[in-house]
């Protein structure tokens, strides 16, 4: 039993600090100057914007304008993956808690963690082979 836990343990810590960093990411993106740069270069070359400020009528935002709204609008986006993140890590916390008193059950919850975290290529690895070490054992 030993081994799948340090296992899981591995995979939450992992998963823990992937949910940390996404955190900070998206609560600090809007002050990201050089992605709100990177934003604003792009619109300034985007073919479609461009068309737009040529036309009669004077656009009603400017490039930095709609940069600044696009960031808030990714800062909305990138807290699906967050959450996304945290809901694998909390299901990976309970197939922990119950490799001693139900290794099947945990087998399948971490085997269910590893299919939705199949993005992280690493904690999938993990949780694949802690689940299919407690699938052997409880045979």
């Amino acid at each position: 039993m030993k081994t799948p836990k340090t296992l899981t343990m591995i995979s939450l810590v992992l998963l823990t600090l992937i949910f940390i960093a996404s955190l900070f990411f998206t609560i600090t993106l809007p002050q990201n100057q050089s992605m709100e740069q990177a934003v604003t270069r792009y619109l300034e070359n985007d073919p479609k914007y461009q068309r737009t400020l040529d036309t009669v009528e004077t656009p009603s935002i400017s490039a930095d304008e709609m940069a600044a709204e696009t960031m808030s609008a990714l800062q909305v986006f990138f807290v699906i993956p967050t959450i996304y993140i945290a809901i694998i890590a909390l299901i990976v916390l309970i197939g922990y808690t119950i490799i001693p008193k139900k290794p099947k059950g945990a087998a399948l919850t971490l085997f269910s963690a590893g299919v939705l975290s199949l993005v992280t290529i690493i904690v999938p690895v993990l949780l694949f082979i802690a689940g299919g070490m407690l699938k052997k054992r409880s045979v």
